[in-house]
């Protein structure tokens, strides 16, 4: 992708998000972007009092301020009146970038993936926030470009890259995009494959995607596999190519291509052209490939177990009080997975395998109950009793630290969302392996009572 497209496309969106016309020069151009220092925020730096936009550029300025422009979307999903008409000509901008974007891109040839996604990362220039407000409307961008570059017949490889960055790796396949051929397919990033083979034939709902990537980042930060060099001189010795894959794999392997991409970003983000998330762990060096391949293997069997416990949970939905396991003493139990929780003092978000709240309890002059799942996988059988049972202290500490305590509900759509809740209890649900002994259970059921946790064993189906 040429320079002058870049700067092209650059030119498109802020034309469209600064108000300017075609020939103007836009208001905000990117160096005083990457230059601005965010005010103190207040509605008056970009709109009127009924939320109407004021001044060129606002919106442009609003919509690269990211505190400041999740201060807004939240407001919007609280109900303010000025926030949600401000919120509301954000998303119709933003919607009709889609479209000259589109535009821009028409006749542009991808000839290699990841490097065609990784160049379109200038995008995340324009909409910086990987928050609820951000990924909102980079998913409507997202919309209107794809309908747009479809019906131009904009090329399947540039399509899937520019969607691949706007959505963090997580491409919402419409229907003609199922239909688009393997060249689109193989530029699916991480977090939709991690997910789990034809598990989402629908996609990713947003809130899921960024609770995978979040955990996809938080496990491969503790992976003890085997890593490249720290030093940016040696590491770059060892970069790998698309059209150069190990042995057993052809040119253009979806799994080599991910590992590609991989590599790529931990890169940036060692050399500082690349920014982690807020509150994300440092950036280690890439895994070296056989060590990526075992990590995303683990990865993906507990993505599958957890979404087997989900569904445990909602097949409880449906008895009678007295017949439920996992869901005892709850009245009307809402099952929600990856839900975004933030504790009062921290800067990022965790996100719960399964939250399950009350809905009978959300009745005016009651308390919420609230319960919170954690979901693992240990090979409890090949320990020792002691050993097994540190793990679940272990466990059970990490339980109460992300999910238990008091905790605002930060998924957009939640009953709670927005309120900050105490946890009325935490559970931990294990793998339940065979073979495990009756003594090393009894020894686990024990140590979770005194971990005031409440200890479950799942076969997954």
């Amino acid at each position: 992708m040429s320079r002058w497209f870049r700067v092209a496309a650059l030119v498109a969106l802020s034309l469209v998000l600064g108000g300017s016309q075609c020939g103007e020069e836009t208001e905000v151009p990117l160096e005083e972007l990457r230059r601005d220092v965010a005010p103190p925020f207040d509605y008056a730096l970009y709109s009127d009092a009924a939320g109407r936009l004021r001044g060129r550029g606002s919106d442009l300025l609003l919509v690269h301020r990211s505190e400041h422009l999740e201060r807004v979307y939240a407001d919007a999903r609280r109900g303010d009146a000025r926030a949600r008409v401000l919120f509301g000509q954000l998303e119709a901008q933003v919607a009709a970038s889609g479209q000259v974007l589109a535009g821009q891109a028409l006749g542009l040839v991808c000839t290699a993936l990841p490097a065609c996604t990784v160049r379109w990362e200038f995008l995340n220039e324009v909409i910086p926030s990987r928050e609820a407000g951000g990924m909102r409307l980079r998913h409507v961008l997202a919309t209107s470009f794809e309908r747009a570059a479809r019906l131009k017949g904009v090329e399947n490889a540039v399509i899937t890259a520019v969607l691949s960055v706007l959505l963090v790796g997580v491409v919402v396949e419409a229907a003609e995009g199922r239909a688009a051929g393997e060249e689109a397919r193989m530029g699916l990033a991480e977090g939709r494959k991690l997910a789990g083979e034809g598990a989402l034939a629908e996609g990713l709902s947003l809130e899921d995607a960024a609770a995978l990537n979040t955990r996809l980042d938080e496990a491969e930060s503790l992976e003890t596999g085997a890593r490249h060099p720290a030093r940016l001189e040696s590491l770059v010795r060892y970069r790998p190519s698309v059209d150069k894959p190990p042995s057993g794999f052809e040119a253009h392997h979806a799994r080599w291509v991910d590992y590609v991409g991989y590599w790529e970003r931990r890169y940036e983000e060692l050399a500082g052209t690349r920014q982690r998330p807020v509150g994300a762990p440092a950036a280690k060096p890439p895994l070296t490939w056989e060590s990526y391949e075992a990590f995303l293997g683990r990865f993906q069997r507990a993505m599958a177990f957890q979404r087997d416990v989900a569904q445990a949970l909602r097949s409880e939905v449906g008895l009678a009080m007295g017949q439920r396991h996992l869901l005892r003493g709850l009245e009307q139990p809402l099952v929600t997975e990856n839900v975004g929780l933030i504790h009062e003092g921290r800067a990022s978000l965790t996100y719960v395998d399964q939250l399950v709240v009350d809905e009978a309890s959300l009745r005016p002059g009651q308390t919420p109950v609230v319960h919170s799942f954690s979901n693992k996988q240990r090979g409890f059988t090949s320990m020792s009793r002691d050993n097994a049972v540190r793990q679940l202290q272990a466990d059970a500490r990490e339980a109460w630290t992300k999910y238990g305590g008091e905790v605002e509900i930060r998924r957009p759509g939640h009953p709670l969302f927005g309120r900050k809740v105490t946890v009325s209890r935490v559970h931990l649900v294990y793998y339940e392996e065979k073979g495990l002994e009756a003594e090393v259970k009894g020894a686990l059921e024990e140590a979770s009572r005194k971990s005031n946790v409440e200890l479950h064993f799942h076969a997954q189906q």
